[in-house]
């Protein structure tokens, strides 16, 4: 598939007289990032004990091997990566087919002088080339129905399933092998034709599991937070709040206890707190705290 989106991007600097240019540039990048990808895949595979490593070399079967290499993490819990990568080889090689034919309609119509290229500007002044067909043979039927409804129809439709599947794949090989920045390095990976270039960037990388790397960062962060307890002994939330009062004394010295805890006697509060006074009308009789009626 990185063949022939490197050659749709130099197909959009060449005229007709220079239509072979895309197919040099398309193979000379293709070959430069298959090259990095499968040497990437190789050393993983031989580090981490994989069965296979040839296929790291072959087109489309590669594909399923940065599978193989990532099963350590699953896209989904139930569905292992290597089923998926399977169904992604099999949808790019449907693709690099089904392009393959429309290439070569493509060239069929425009040798037989079949496509006319309009030009259309658009509403910010930009000018848009359009090709169209014009007076099709009925020997190249064949050629206009897939340059009309091959990719317009089914090859869209196949393209956009292959890429959430390679989404899924690629987002579990990086969890394997960059954990920390899988989410960047999928979606680079998914909109530019450099994902071997990543891949062997990381070939080194021991793999992992996420989830043992997510528990790891748990427990790392839980260390810097015990460190930090340590070191700030007085932290306020490593007390109870309800046994010191608020001036760092515990609750016998506290001026808010119960004023009332010796049961209104002239002798020290039992549960800690102020005596309360003497009763005021104690002279009019029942003693301090009675009841002047009694007498």
């Amino acid at each position: 598939m990185d063949f022939f989106e490197y050659a749709q991007i130099a197909f959009q600097f060449v005229n007709a007289d220079t239509w072979y240019v895309p197919f040099v540039v398309g193979t000379l990048c293709f070959l430069m990032v298959f090259i990095f990808q499968a040497v990437g895949l190789f050393v993983i595979a031989g580090r981490e004990g994989y069965k296979n490593k040839w296929m790291a070399f072959v087109p489309f079967l590669n594909t399923y091997y940065i599978g193989v290499c990532g099963q350590k993490n699953r896209a989904f819990k139930a569905v292992d990566t290597r089923y998926l990568a399977l169904a992604a080889a099999i949808l790019e090689f449907m693709l690099a087919v089904g392009y393959a034919v429309l290439f070569a309609a493509t060239f069929e119509l425009g040798d037989a002088g079949c496509i006319k290229p309009v030009t259309e500007e658009t509403a910010y002044g930009l000018a848009v080339v359009d090709y169209v067909l014009k007076e099709v043979p009925v020997n190249l039927a064949w050629a206009a129905w897939c340059f009309e409804c091959l990719n317009k129809y089914i090859l869209t439709w196949v393209d956009l399933i292959f890429l959430a599947l390679q989404v899924f794949v690629l987002s579990a090989f990086f969890q394997t092998f960059s954990a920390r920045r899988y989410f960047i390095f999928t979606i680079t990976s998914v909109l530019f034709p450099i994902q071997g270039i990543l891949i062997f960037i990381l070939r080194n990388n021991k793999g992992m599991s996420y989830r043992e790397y997510m528990r790891r960062e748990q427990e790392r962060q839980y260390r810097i937070y015990q460190q930090y307890a340590r070191q700030n002994y007085d932290n306020p939330y490593d007390r109870n709040p309800y046994s010191h009062d608020g001036y760092g004394g515990s609750s016998e010295s506290n001026p808010y206890s119960d004023p009332y805890g010796g049961n209104g006697k002239n002798e020290e509060n039992k549960s800690g707190g102020a005596t309360p006074p003497d009763d005021p009308f104690s002279g009019l009789g029942g003693g301090n705290g009675g009841d002047p009626f009694d007498n």
